[in-house]
């Protein structure tokens, strides 16, 4: 074998070797990302987490955070309770934010559903969710559009929804889905 060989031959088992050295026993690669929050974090983990910052949050002022909660498929969430809207109140409290921001860092790239990722299963549950609020005081709910949307242009709800009428419905609904919702009104714009 000839000395140029030899190099060639001894750089490819090197490159071989290192390449093997990047994956686990099973062969597989070790260290990429995964496209679910579980899968990187255990879920236990990430409602850990999640509650952590709720802790802070409420620590620091914004008493009525709901606690965390994880969604059927890993997700994390923060269900809103009784009508009362964390995100509009924790808008107003930048010093809040500032406060526990190091916590909010550490949640992984997967932590929420992506905003407009609407399962054909969340769909369905918006559309039981507005069976159950026309059933609990609300009759002229619409059904959610293919966005998962409530449009409330030409029906009697179109001026909004009053917070009695969404404090009688919601905790009765809640059960079949406490994600966020969406809901359009006579201008176009979201509630």
């Amino acid at each position: 074998m000839t000395r140029t060989t030899s190099t060639v031959l001894l750089t490819v088992m090197l490159a071989v070797g290192a390449g093997a050295a990047g994956c686990d026993r099973g062969g597989s690669a070790s260290g990429g990302s995964s496209p679910s929050a579980s899968a990187s974090v255990g879920r236990q983990q990430l409602l850990a987490l999640g509650q952590e910052w709720v802790q802070c949050l409420r620590d620091h002022g914004l008493t009525r955070m709901p606690d965390a909660d994880l969604t059927s498929d890993g997700y994390l969430q923060f269900p809103p309770q009784g009508g009362y809207n964390w995100k509009d109140d924790l808008r107003t409290r930048p010093q809040v934010i500032d406060a526990c921001k190091s916590i909010e860092d550490r949640y992984p790239p997967t932590a929420f559903r992506p905003k407009d990722q609407l399962s054909a299963d969340d769909l369905r549950k918006l559309g039981e969710y507005a069976k159950c609020v026309r059933e609990h005081g609300i009759p002229d709910f619409p059904d959610p559009n293919a966005a998962g949307e409530f449009d409330l242009t030409g029906t009697p709800l179109a001026n909004g929804i009053t917070p009695e009428q969404m404090n009688a419905a919601q905790p009765a609904c809640r059960h079949i889905w406490s994600g966020d919702l969406r809901i359009l009104d006579n201008g176009g714009g979201k509630k």
